[in-house]
């Protein structure tokens, strides 16, 4: 890796050749580069290349622009996608003698399943032909170029040996990169597939590939993946050139700290430490481009992606069949990991006969879920995805098609892609659009998951119904823990699934639906309204649950119900095994805090005092502010630490084992 300053100025545009074997791509770099990119002996021998070929394409004013020379023969279309995926200007090479010919077509279906570019057709060749067949030529050109979508791409002839027409090639080519439409800035780390790998001497391991998003600068922390090896960029080049950094689309050369060559291969992916992770399946949305192959509800494909190629599974979700020419949203389980994010694009092809059958974009890499079309909830969440991953919001798209609509902070942070900062900014930005609801905890809610997310807590609790005929609802505790959030989610969570479902309803803290009603036999709401008026008459001389039972005749099995029943609706309070009306309760735990306003300990003789109630109930009730978080026990009374909780969950009945 020679250490030379650039001094160009790059951009970042990358060109690339398209074109059925033997049309003179190769050459017609060379001739545009001065670079000779069939760089493997095999390929000089043969006169074919073989895997792609890297060349800086110079224009006036000292830039430098990125030309990849793809293979054209069938037998090396894996290489041609892994270079096809990063093309921003498209030179189709037809031979005048020849003509559009099959790998033509297939090029041409995958450059425009992968991108979008300007299509610059060039016909070569026009020393062997005369002048009649070359208009010929150009115009079927066209007219195919018309017919895949690039209606009016300019149509030029060009000799490789006499070099005649090349001086037009290269004013049109400087005319597009002028005008290639500057893509949105976007903040997503650095992320490359690694297209070859090689070690280089006094140096070490060097990885090369077009970055796909993001920079990278000489000295920062990258890794390895799959695998997830750190390492350091000791240098950079670009086009040869020594460079401070690589930007996405611009060919660039990574000089690797600590990496054995013999631990990186051709479709793994360098990128910024801790962004990213490897998946084994996606959600995507797939367009059949064959001519007569109708895909199956299950299929083998080989999928490419970048510069890597595995065997996948790939499952239609919302059709059972997917003709030529129609699209579906499919998932697609891969047999190796590997690093995929919302936005790539991707192409599938038959593993025999080999044919490049479909491809598109991937809508989510979290996508090892089960997504069933018979579902209102999925069939809007893929339509949704799949807009927002066209308007280019791929993190929304990600959130949309994850396993749960709930999610931590560190996850959230690893879906955006980004560098702590900028993945912070983004998320306050989709809290503030309200398209993320923050249910503290360290937790969120996708809204546009919301009612999902009642549904099925919907049907948690009517299992827990079933199961609690006697029980108002389920405490916060346990509904929490169908999510696995922390209680402090509980509340903004109630509140959002309650407003989506108006047949979810808070009652007494605890969350049911609302048709429900515990069930009670008339021997025990007979019992109920008698415990109750002895608890009321009782006073702050709360009766023990013994002598309850026994006065008024209440077996152990309904006294647990029963007291659970009363507890949940806060008419009364189990206190050790004494049942205290849940007013009291409240009016003590109020004359207590009253007694912190001039003291910092309040000892059981000053409560007593306040409250009239005996010594033993006194301590019982500290304790049980205590268990509320509100106060603490020292060696002279209570400490106050905390705001009392009247909305905390009830004691269901404690004391009644």
């Amino acid at each position: 890796m020679p250490k030379v300053k650039a001094q160009a100025h790059i951009l970042p545009v990358m060109i690339g050749t398209a074109g059925h074997v033997d049309h003179g791509k190769t050459a017609l770099v060379r001739n545009l580069t001065g670079c000779e990119t069939d760089r493997l002996a095999e390929e000089k021998a043969r006169g074919m290349s073989i895997n792609l070929g890297f060349a800086a394409c110079r224009f006036p004013g000292l830039r430098l622009a990125g030309v990849v020379d793809v293979p054209g023969h069938e037998t090396f279309i894996r290489n041609m996608v892994a270079g096809a995926a990063s093309m921003d200007i498209v030179l189709l090479v037809v031979a005048a003698d020849d003509g559009i010919m099959p790998q033509t077509i297939e090029h041409m279906q995958i450059v425009k399943l992968l991108r979008t570019p300007r299509v610059l057709a060039v016909v070569t060749k026009i020393d062997l032909v005369d002048a009649e067949l070359l208009e010929l030529v150009k115009q079927d050109v066209a007219d195919f170029l018309a017919h895949m979508g690039f209606a009016g791409a300019p149509v030029l002839g060009v000799s490789n040996e006499t070099l005649d027409g090349l001086a037009a090639v290269r004013e049109a080519l400087d005319r597009m990169i002028a005008d290639v439409r500057a893509r949105a800035p976007s903040d997503r780390s650095f992320r490359m597939n690694i297209e070859r790998a090689f070690s280089s001497k006094g140096y070490g391991t060097v990885v090369t590939g077009i970055p796909c998003a993001g920079a990278v600068h000489v000295g920062e922390e990258v890794e390895l993946l799959p695998g997830g090896q750190k390492s350091g960029v000791r240098f950079i080049q670009s086009y040869q050139l020594e460079a401070d950094q690589v930007e996405a689309n611009v060919c660039g050369a990574l000089n690797l700290r600590n990496i054995e060559l013999a631990a990186v291969h051709r479709g793994m992916t360098v990128a910024t430490a801790g962004s990213y992770q490897p998946t084994d399946a996606v959600v995507a949305r797939l367009r059949n481009v064959s001519r007569d192959c109708t895909l199956k509800r299950r299929t083998e494909v080989r999928f490419h992606t970048g510069t890597a190629v595995v065997s996948a599974g790939l499952r239609l979700i919302d059709v059972d069949r997917l003709a030529p020419g129609r699209e579906a949203f499919a998932q697609l389980v891969l047999q190796e990991p590997l690093v995929v994010a919302a936005g790539d694009r991707y192409i599938v092809r038959s593993p025999a006969p080999a044919d490049t059958v479909g491809g598109g974009t991937v809508l989510a890499a979290r996508g090892r879920t089960k997504l069933s079309w018979r579902s209102p909830h999925v069939a809007d969440r893929l339509e949704q995805a799949r807009r927002a991953a066209e308007a280019g919001d791929c993190f929304l798209s990600e959130l949309l098609l994850g396993p749960s609509g709930i999610l931590f902070h560190a996850e959230l942070v690893r879906l955006t892609q980004r560098v702590p900062e900028a993945a912070a900014r983004l998320i306050d930005a989709k809290q503030a659009a309200g398209e993320l609801v923050p249910l503290g905890g360290g937790a969120w809610l996708v809204r546009a998951r919301a009612r999902e997310t009642a549904a099925e807590l919907k049907a948690v609790l009517r299992a827990y119904h079933e199961d609690n005929r006697h029980s108002l609802g389920m405490e916060a505790a346990q509904v929490v823990k169908v999510f696995g959030l922390e209680t402090d989610s509980y509340s903004r969570l109630a509140e959002v699934v309650c407003a989506e479902d108006p047949d979810l309803v808070v009652r007494q803290d605890r969350l049911a639906v609302g048709a429900y009603r515990p069930i009670l036999t008339q021997q025990q709401a007979r019992l109920r309204e008698k415990i109750l008026a002895a608890v009321e008459a009782a006073g702050p001389r709360p009766p023990a649950r013994g002598d309850l039972m026994r006065d008024i005749g209440v077996s152990e099995a309904d006294m647990r119900v029963l007291c659970r029943v009363l507890a949940e609706e806060r008419k009364v309070k189990v206190v050790r095994t004494n049942l205290l009306l849940y007013s009291l309760f409240d009016g003590f735990r109020a004359q207590l805090l009253g007694l912190f306003a001039d003291r910092g300990v309040v000892d059981i003789g000053a409560f007593r005092e306040a409250t009239g109630v005996s010594r033993n109930m006194a301590e019982a009730l500290l304790e049980a502010y205590d268990a509320e978080g509100i106060t603490r026990r020292v060696a002279n009374g209570r400490v106050r630490i905390g705001d009392p909780r009247p909305g905390a969950p009830a004691d269901g009945g404690g004391g009644g084992g």
